[in-house]
């Protein structure tokens, strides 16, 4: 391949990334609407939830990583700073649903049971915790 058919190749997935991001976003969405109502199965729910939110975490890190390779390479372009722009606002947008979210999971009775007793929460109990911890 030639290095302008790699670069074009990169940029389109970049783009699908995105498209996945968005993808993500709009499913953590309609999780939230249809499992944050109320209480029941939460030994399901919350695990699926942290799940989510670490392909979303993870996304984000890739999306941000190949914008900054890109900034390395060529500097700050109209390209890299719209690129940020756009992906800062997507997350932005998904703020009031992480927060609707995070006051389900505070809700939660017994919520260290819930924890001992899925590898996944064991796992990412520092980020549930946090959750705990903030108003």
């Amino acid at each position: 391949m030639r290095e302008n058919d790699i670069i074009q190749a990169e940029y389109e997935e970049f783009e699908g990334d995105v498209r996945k991001l968005e993808e993500l976003i709009g499913q953590l969405e309609l999780w939230s609407d249809e499992y944050t109502i109320n209480h029941k199965r939460e030994e399901v729910r919350l695990p699926e939830y942290v799940e989510l939110h670490l392909n979303l975490e993870a996304l984000k890190e890739q999306l941000f990583a190949f914008i900054n390779q890109q900034i390395a390479k060529e500097g700050k372009t109209e390209w890299s700073i719209k690129a940020e722009t756009d992906i800062k606002y997507r997350l932005a947008s998904y703020r009031q649903t992480e927060a609707h979210i995070h006051k389900w999971i505070r809700e939660i009775k017994d919520i260290y049971i819930l924890i001992a007793k899925s590898p996944l929460l064991e796992k990412n109990r520092a980020y549930i915790e946090e959750i705990l911890k903030a108003d």
